[in-house]
């Protein structure tokens, strides 16, 4: 006699332990008599097909389907609720049973397990303390500026917004995009490290490499063109191109091994590179809006997405099989960044809400509403960033610089800028909050306060007046 027989004769047993239904059991024979007519390996309406349990976790093309114990994001599930704004299923035929309803339901509550003998409980979540990860360090010394070649361009009459900003994660150096070039800065000596041209445009996305050896830049000329450049940090060398994209580059990423650059922007599509020939690899197809945002975990294992319309996607970077969604947020994603050991991802949103999810069972760790709340106008986030030590660094439309533990418990939140801050960055060593603003400038925060500010391009910061005072 089957555990599953013996439940039912034991009603005792079954108030006590009520069984969950399972895809072999109860879920595959409902899809059978529903839906195998037209979501099937053969005919696969919409990319689904229902009839394998690994069919139905790879999803179709309108994204993934169901998600694990998140029946409010399964789009499945939607479907045969005829929610507003999800296909109607079963097309043609009556809404499905409200048991048979709460049977699907139920199933991807309890966590999509496949028969009886699959585990039920839910991978335990990080925990918001985190160990400064080692992962990616070089061997040798952290790359430095030595001989960049001159960058032969006049300075623009007026700085540019600050569109992208990054910090090496080993060594005290800033990039900072300008016009058709990337301002270089040492954070230790608060003075210029060099230039390197970037004649495709303005960049929209810089990326050190996960071992600070290379740098990526990605952008271009609104509806016209945008490309992907990788340099090499010590020397400038352009070492490969990615991208021949019809407008700009919103979003771009290099792999933590060097091996591939995924991007994205108004196509939509997420397109991934190999490094050593340009060749495309894979693109990913599911978004509905501008892509916005991407990065790859630091262990390579996974590619995340955002886009204007305020979904997140995961994907396996190697493959790009779709690896889950992640579906909170109600406008723009600005940004997404990844902890150190890859346990925890974080998005900021036009929403105003800063989430910090546990990847792996694709709930919130933690939800930090209204995390930049102007006295007036709209709540966006416009940035948000990890630092090496685990803490979250953020900018957004109040015009401030704040900090987060991983459980989203304010730390600290800087004086109002007098423009916009447009993006941020964390220095290697955690002690240092870096923002762009929109007139160009960048600013430094320590735990006490703003240490310094600088205009382009970038000479030499001046410490403010009440940092000079300090003892």
């Amino acid at each position: 006699m089957t555990p599953r027989l013996l439940c039912v004769l034991c009603v005792s047993a079954v108030s006590a332990f009520a069984a969950h239904p399972n895809y072999d059991d109860d879920v595959r024979p409902l899809f059978a008599r529903r839906c195998f007519g037209c979501h099937n390996a053969s005919e696969m309406r919409s990319g689904l097909s229902l009839e394998s349990y690994a069919a139905v976790l790879r999803g179709g093309a309108s994204g993934n389907d169901v998600v694990p114990g998140r029946p409010g994001a399964s789009l499945l599930l939607k479907a045969v609720m005829r929610e507003e704004g999800a296909p109607q299923m079963p097309l043609g035929l009556p809404k499905l049973p409200e048991s048979e309803i709460a049977t699907i339901r139920d199933w991807i509550a309890a966590g999509l397990p496949e028969n009886d003998a699959s585990a039920l409980k839910a991978p335990a979540g990080p925990s918001a303390a985190y160990t400064p990860s080692s992962l990616n360090r070089p061997a040798g010394p952290p790359a430095m500026p030595e001989s960049l070649p001159p960058v032969d361009l006049p300075e623009p009459a007026r700085a540019n917004p600050v569109t992208a900003l990054a910090a090496s994660p080993w060594a005290p150096l800033l990039a900072i995009a300008g016009h058709e070039r990337i301002y270089l800065f040492n954070l230790q000596t608060r003075a210029s490290a060099g230039e390197l041209a970037f004649p495709e445009g303005i960049p929209y996305s810089l990326r050190f490499s996960r071992n600070g050896d290379l740098l990526l830049a990605a952008g271009g000329r609104g509806v016209q063109s945008g490309k992907a450049v990788l340099y090499d940090v010590r020397t400038g060398k352009r070492l490969a191109t990615a991208g021949n994209e019809r407008d700009i580059v919103l979003a771009a990423d290099l792999s933590p091994d060097g091996k591939r650059i995924a991007l994205g922007g108004p196509g939509k599509i997420v397109r991934v590179f190999s490094v050593p020939d340009g060749k495309l690899l894979y693109e990913c197809k599911k978004h509905t809006d501008w892509i916005t945002a991407l990065e790859f975990s630091p262990d390579g294992s996974r590619l995340a997405t955002g886009d204007r319309a305020g979904g997140i996607l995961l994907w396996e970077s190697a493959t790009g099989a779709a690896a889950g969604a992640l579906a909170e947020h109600k406008d723009a994603i600005t940004a997404l960044s990844w902890r150190g050991d890859s346990q925890l991802l974080a998005s900021a949103s036009e929403d105003g809400q800063i989430i910090v999810w546990n990847v792996a069972d694709g709930f919130p760790l933690a939800t930090i509403a209204k995390a930049h709340a102007p006295k007036s106008g709209p709540a966006g986030v416009l940035d948000v960033q990890f630092s090496p030590d685990g803490h979250l660094f953020s900018v957004g439309r109040d015009s401030t610089f704040r900090t987060w533990t991983a459980d989203g418990k304010r730390i600290g939140a800087g004086v109002p800028n007098e423009c916009p801050l447009t993006k941020v960055a964390a220095s290697a060593d955690s002690k240092l909050g870096i923002a762009g603003d929109y007139e160009g400038r960048i600013l430094a925060w320590d735990a006490k306060g703003l240490v310094y500010s600088v205009p382009p391009p970038y000479r030499a910061a001046q410490a403010p007046a009440e940092a000079k005072s300090r003892p």
